[in-house]
């Protein structure tokens, strides 16, 4: 009986570490200094996409590995710099080289890597009074919202679809 016990506090307090582990990265983590460089620079050790508390949010806002591959810079992708956007957090886009009308994509994220929004746009066959874009959060199923990505700060956030 006191063997199982200690065995199931044991097992608790392991399942709890890797929350706390996750808390402190958060603490600790600042994106700051990416603001107004280029997605793909880097920036102590990691690109935008590449520091692991943005690859982080990213997965959680993003579960479908398919789509979430779409998300990166391949060697002729676009970007532009980072800015500050409303509430104090960070936006990042990007797009297909050429192709950034079709198709792009934007994170919006807190400095601490916390309150990931994604913003995924793939035009094909959609006039411009049609365009719409899919935003995904943690937890929530995807949303439209009304045009491609923002890629401005002014452009954030995106207009709600009203129907009419």
């Amino acid at each position: 009986m006191v063997r199982a016990a200690i065995l199931a506090m044991t097992m608790m307090t392991a399942a709890m570490i890797p929350q706390a582990d996750a808390r402190d990265a958060a603490a600790t983590t600042n994106l700051d200094a990416y603001v107004g460089k280029y997605p793909f620079d880097v920036v102590n050790g990691h690109r935008f996409l590449d520091h692991p508390a943005v690859k982080a949010a990213i997965a959680a806002a993003v579960p479908d590995a398919k789509q979430r591959a779409t998300i990166d810079f391949s060697e002729n992708g676009l970007g532009l710099p980072i800015v500050r956007v409303a509430g104090g957090r960070i936006l990042v886009w990007g797009a297909a080289w050429r192709a950034e009308d079709r198709y792009n994509w934007a994170v919006v994220i807190a400095p601490d890597g916390t309150r990931p929004e994604v913003c995924i746009y793939d035009g094909v066959g959609y006039g411009e009074d049609f365009q719409s874009s899919t935003w995904l959060t943690p937890g929530q199923p995807g949303v439209m919202k009304q045009g491609s990505c923002p890629s401005a700060a002014d452009a954030y956030p995106p207009a709600e679809i009203v129907a009419g």
